[in-house]
């Protein structure tokens, strides 16, 4: 292939892809079907239609035990690495979201019942619990467990999860 200037085009060779990789839509560089963002070049990828034959043969093979996909390059890696070995990518805390504790739960009962304290012994706090329970006829509990409820509200999940 020439240019008007007689001079060779560079042609982008096509790069090989297996069945649980595609292509970036912006570099075109080879990234897993599951990333959400090229390494390379940074660029938001759109995700697949799940009826793709390619995404159904890779969520058929299980991960090992504690393993999660990386979030820029798709590569296995432990649940509790902060970044990807492979591409550098940062990945989400290794903190357990999924507590025992509901962030709903323990706000309701401090707006509606934090005067006797029954927030902070849903939250296994025993000790301040009897402390709100024995001033509860002093309303200053009732006060503070409507604030504490506000502040649990509008906590994220995962600081929630942390504290609690």
């Amino acid at each position: 292939m020439t240019t008007p200037d007689n001079q060779q085009a560079i042609v982008p060779i096509e790069q090989p892809k297996s069945a649980d990789q595609k292509h970036c839509f912006s570099c075109a560089k080879v990234i897993h079907v599951t990333a959400m963002q090229c390494p390379s070049c940074g660029a938001m990828q759109p995700s697949l239609p799940i009826s793709s034959s390619s995404v159904i043969e890779t969520a058929a093979k299980p991960l090992p035990a504690h393993h999660v996909f990386c979030r820029g390059c798709g590569a296995t890696l432990h649940e509790t690495a902060v970044t990807c070995p492979k591409c550098g990518a940062p990945q989400s805390a290794g903190i357990n979201v999924t507590g025992n504790k509901n962030r709903i739960t323990a706000a309701l009962l401090a707006i509606f019942l934090g005067g006797f304290g029954i927030h902070k012994f849903y939250l296994e706090k025993i000790l301040q619990g009897f402390i709100y329970l024995v001033f509860c006829w002093t309303f200053i509990p009732a006060i503070i467990g409507f604030i504490e409820g506000i502040i649990y509200i509008t906590m994220s999940d995962t600081d929630f999860a942390r504290k609690y």
